[in-house]
């Protein structure tokens, strides 16, 4: 379960397009609704993003465990 405001980017439909996992749905699935940069907000589940961890700066991202 990711924690609310997680940098995320996309890996299915929206590649490459980054954002932040702004909460987990109620659904007994594991559902995010997520914010994109390009102004979409949508729900999805995990297997269509990777988790981003924050660098030294705050704007720098890098991904965990999978090379995109």
């Amino acid at each position: 379960m990711l924690q609310p405001e997680t940098p995320i980017e996309m890996t299915m439909g929206y590649k490459g397009v980054r954002g932040t996992a702004i909460e987990r749905t109620e659904s007994k699935y594991e559902l995010y609704v997520l914010n994109l940069e390009n102004g979409i907000h949508l729900v999805a589940g995990p297997t269509t993003f990777v988790p981003l961890a924050k660098a030294n700066n705050e704007r720098t991202y890098r991904t965990f465990g999978a090379d995109l």
